[in-house]
């Protein structure tokens, strides 16, 4: 991983950009999967980030629709890029989620990201960006809340919004998960780099030029309507490309909807497939496809220390001032 940069902190008033990286997030579409993606989620998006002192651009892309695609990965690439090298937009919040972010990653202008660094935040799908996005650059992204599924909640959540807008405008004790609900499945402490994201996102990176640099990294993961023996699955393939021995500690999100395998549930699963490993691991922490949400700094450092009544920390620094 590069050195990391530090994106100037956010603060209101600050011009915000609002893009869709995969799914057409504001239709109402009858043959989505997903019955989230809704024009009325979005419109009350677009008015909660406001109400919260940002002002709002929308890029042309983000209320498209190509099939199961905003648009052409030409087209999303286009406007990202135009947000990236605008001085006016001080950051830039995925609207929702999909599957095919990863058409985005060959197209990315790594270095003018570098050259010009905001605030870029996503969840779910886009974590592949986000994670590509720090690899390649050291640019500190954040795993955190989307303009339909968070901001456009019929009923928001007070600590998603509130621990957002402490860790992107800086605020250091930000970084103290205090009330998150950990549990700690192996004792131990660790200290790395964070990688965090969408499991079956962050798989996509395996073997790319855009893979996380695993030495010594915290991993923190979550996914959504995945049986257990299919995490088993996919956490094996990153065990079978030797990233379990490199990593330092592991961080496993509240998961949604995925169910327990014959009996066995995450517990179980973690138990067999991590006993060769002597990582600690914590469970339990809101963030990802839950409503209540933690933000994370991706590529900041993080620590573990199970020992500790606050046994998970952002200690790095994760915004410039």
């Amino acid at each position: 991983m590069a050195e990391a940069i530090c994106p100037p902190a956010l603060k209101p008033g600050d011009r915000v950009g609002i893009l869709a990286s995969s799914a057409p997030e504001p239709f109402l579409a009858s043959s989505a999967p997903e019955p989230f993606i809704d024009s009325e989620g979005f419109e009350r998006g677009l008015t909660a980030l406001e109400s919260a002192g940002f002002a709002v651009a929308v890029a042309e892309t983000a209320v498209q629709e190509f099939g199961y695609r905003a648009v052409p990965e030409a087209n999303i690439l286009t406007d990202l890029h135009t947000f990236v090298t605008d001085p006016t937009i001080n950051a830039i919040i995925f609207a929702g989620g999909g599957k095919n972010s990863n058409r985005l990653l060959g197209g990315l202008d790594y270095s003018a990201l570098a050259r010009q660094p905001k605030v870029i935040v996503g969840v779910s799908d886009p974590t592949v960006l986000l994670n590509a996005i720090t690899a390649r650059t050291g640019l500190v992204t954040f795993h955190g809340p989307s303009v339909v599924w968070d901001w456009g909640s019929p009923e928001p959540n007070d600590l998603t919004a509130r621990h957002f807008a402490r860790m992107v405008s800086g605020v250091a004790y930000a970084g103290r998960l205090e009330d998150a609900p950990l549990t700690a499945l192996r004792p131990g402490q660790a200290e790395g780099q964070l990688v965090a994201g969408c499991l079956s996102a962050v798989r996509n990176l395996l073997g790319t030029p855009y893979e996380p640099s695993w030495d010594g990294a915290i991993f923190a993961w979550e996914d959504i309507s995945k049986p257990i023996e299919l995490l088993d699955a996919t956490l094996t393939h990153f065990r079978d490309l030797r990233v379990l021995e490199r990593i330092s500690g592991m961080v496993v999100g509240e998961l949604v909807n995925c169910e327990d395998s014959h009996g066995w549930g995450l517990t179980a699963m973690l138990h067999d497939l991590c006993e060769d490993y002597g990582f600690p691991i914590l469970t339990g922490l809101p963030f990802g496809h839950t409503s209540t949400k933690y933000t994370l700094p991706i590529g900041a450092r993080a620590r573990i220390n199970t020992d500790d009544s606050t046994p998970l920390q952002i200690v790095g620094p994760w915004v410039s001032q």
